[in-house]
């Protein structure tokens, strides 16, 4: 009697543990998983921000038509990343301003355009 007791208390401490592994495994798998897509993505981010900021901060009057594909293409993979409504709207109207600053010229103050840009993105990474 005292036999089947040790051995059920010792079945039931093995199947709680194994129980309690499978489980801790499972969460801890799934909070690392999503911290490492956090920690992908912020890195992405960044480093997408990093290219902008340095074409933005180079383009002017004689480059622009050069810059300004570079520029969409990374304001694109940034707006894929991003879930900020207003921050994909600021990169929509830069490069939309951009396609149209030779017609415009004389109306667009490129030097202000590209501040207000790299303080919009400024501010966004200081929130990530």
């Amino acid at each position: 009697m005292l036999a089947m007791s040790l051995v059920s208390t010792a079945t039931n401490i093995v199947i709680g543990s194994v129980t309690t592994k499978i489980f801790d495994t499972v969460i801890t798998s799934r909070l690392t998983q999503k911290q490492e897509k956090n920690k992908w993505l912020r890195e992405k981010k960044l480093n997408l921000f990093s290219q902008l900021s340095e074409k933005i901060l180079t383009i002017n009057c004689q480059n622009i038509a050069d810059n300004r594909i570079h520029i969409k293409e990374i304001s694109s993979k940034i707006m894929l990343l991003t879930e900020d409504i207003n921050l994909q709207k600021n990169l929509q109207n830069y490069t939309f301003i951009l396609e149209e600053y030779e017609c415009y010229e004389n109306d667009i103050n490129l030097q202000n355009l590209n501040n207000e840009l790299i303080s919009t993105l400024s501010t966004y990474m200081k929130r990530m």
